[in-house]
């Protein structure tokens, strides 16, 4: 049995895998582990970016409401802004069509009194013609009465 190469082929090779067992284990898992932490940093890469994704959503989502917020803001102002300057332009064109009413108004009141005028100082100048033209044809005795008559009346007058 000693002398048999099989035996000591058998052996040779046992002693071989004794030897080697610790070095290879050791790489072995050696490798292995430094695979699991390579593996853990990638998953630990991965959470933190993912978590950074998540948080800068969150900031995306904050600000979109915040710039929401603002819109809604401005609208209302403009809105309410809108609504005030509608309500004095309004007020100013009532105010201008109430002076231009009040305006046409006198002109309307100074034309008709012009217009009476007129008519007054026609018919007064007419009357005076007529006046004088009945006072021309009458006799001086006649003048005299209706003198005497006027005078009289004006006299009961005061």
């Amino acid at each position: 049995m000693f002398e048999d190469p099989k035996f000591w082929l058998l052996v040779s090779f046992i002693i071989f895998v004794i030897l080697m067992y610790k070095p290879f284990n050791s790489m072995l898992i050696g490798g292995l582990d430094s695979k699991i932490e390579e593996i853990k940093k990638n998953i630990n890469e991965s959470l933190q970016s993912f978590t950074d994704a998540e948080m800068r959503m969150k900031e995306a989502e904050e600000r979109t409401a915040d710039l929401d917020n603002k819109i809604n803001e401005l609208l209302s102002s403009a809105k309410i802004q809108s609504e005030s300057l509608s309500k004095s332009i309004v007020e100013q064109t009532k105010q201008t069509i109430l002076s231009k009413e009040k305006h046409s108004l006198e002109r309307i009141k100074q034309i008709e009194n012009s217009a009476i005028q007129t008519i007054k100082n026609q018919a007064s100048n007419k009357l005076n013609m007529l006046i004088s033209s009945y006072l021309k044809n009458l006799s001086e005795s006649d003048k005299s009465a209706i003198l005497s008559k006027s005078i009289s009346e004006l006299k009961s007058l005061n």
